[in-house]
């Protein structure tokens, strides 16, 4: 049995429904809270997405945002209400970051264990939300975009649970740091970049923008 390492505690678990939105789209953004939930491999229960080519799927089956985001938004976007969970997030968890996960992290949470695949990239829905231009673009410039999951075991999450670290296997692979490389469309470091795509849990569409800087 590997040694966990507590890093936190589950503050609110969401799901919701695709529903029409903006723009004459339709989006499932608005979740609304549950005080438990059963997790199969496309996610929680109960929830959908409703563009799947960027929410949903194997890979990405559950979304978290760090309890910072909210106080960043708060103290820089003083006129926009705002409360935890109303930015399309699955689930929120005390004490995680980008500065603090890593691609490939494997975590336990009540009896799931998941494995972070990709960061998110923060959209129009969230300032069309919010009824604010600019807070998806503010919250890309300063890395505060949350991440996915794939789910290796599936079973039930309830609120309060512990979630702990069980294995960090590419203890490099920073989000904070893919964050930077990724957006930077001048870095062409091939040694690091080499080591990124053997990073067997990053996304596709990660690996295929930097395999192209390598011909660059």
């Amino acid at each position: 049995m590997k040694n966990l390492f507590l890093v936190g505690q589950v503050r609110r678990l969401q799901i919701g429904e695709a529903m029409p939105f903006a723009r004459e789209q339709t989006s499932a953004i608005n979740k609304y809270k549950v005080d438990s939930v059963e997790v199969v491999t496309t996610g929680f229960v109960g929830d959908e997405q409703a563009d799947q080519f960027f929410h949903g799927g194997q890979i990405q089956a559950v979304h978290q945002m760090p309890i910072e985001v909210y106080q960043l938004i708060k103290d820089n976007f003083p006129s926009v209400t705002i409360y935890e969970g109303m930015l399309g997030e699955n689930i929120i968890i005390g004490d995680m970051s980008e500065r603090t996960v890593c691609i490939g992290d494997i975590y336990q949470v009540g009896s799931v264990q998941m494995q972070i695949t990709r960061p998110r990239r923060p959209c129009w829905k969230i300032d069309s939300l919010l009824n604010q231009s600019g807070v998806a673009k503010f919250l890309q410039d300063h890395k505060c975009i949350g991440w996915y999951y794939q789910i290796l075991e599936t079973g039930a999450i309830t609120q309060d649970d512990d979630c702990f670290l069980v294995e960090r296997p590419y203890p490099f692979a920073n989000l904070d740091r893919l964050w930077d490389i990724y957006n930077d469309k001048k870095f062409n470091d091939p040694i690091e970049i080499e080591k990124w795509l053997q990073v067997k849990p990053l996304e596709r569409s990660f690996k295929e923008v930097l395999k192209k800087r390598l011909n660059t």
